[in-house]
């Protein structure tokens, strides 16, 4: 017995959703193993509590694919290029004025840090999933049938 009235999804719907789940999935991946080891190796600890800011922003960046998908599926790789972009631009913003409110005595180098931080635990490793997004949701070309 089968519902009439329950709503259908669209294939291509129903594809695009599964090709944003994919993208979210292997970014979280591919990003939480390059940031762990970016944190192991400087030293630190207890690094697993890192994850959840990091699939925080890779679900930001989904999020930004995902509407890029549903309304002009043929942006993706425009999308892309302008997130990598504007990324790159906030990591050397961000590392600059880290870099410039350095001063001498106790907590001088507080800034530092937390652009340290920022930039190399979670907008370096976060940048690795824009181009995952690009290349798993742009278009398909349609092949015909043989």
């Amino acid at each position: 017995m089968t519902n009439a009235s329950a709503p259908r999804m669209a294939p291509a719907a129903m594809k695009t959703i599964l090709r944003l789940a994919l993208a979210f999935t292997l970014s979280f991946v591919l990003c939480g193993t390059a940031q762990q080891a970016v944190m192991t190796a400087s030293g630190e600890t207890a690094t697993a509590s890192a994850l959840a800011p990091l699939a925080a922003g890779l679900a930001l960046i989904t999020l930004v694919f995902g509407i890029v998908a549903w309304r002009r599926p043929a942006r993706a790789g425009r999308t892309a290029a302008i997130l990598l972009a504007a990324m790159l631009v906030c990591g050397i913003a961000i590392y600059s004025a880290g870099a410039n409110s350095i001063s001498p005595g106790v907590g001088g180098n507080i800034g530092y840090l937390v652009a340290q931080l920022i930039d190399f635990y979670f907008l370096a490793p976060a940048m690795i999933a824009v181009p995952v997004h690009g290349l798993l949701l742009r278009p398909r070309a349609e092949t015909p049938p043989p």
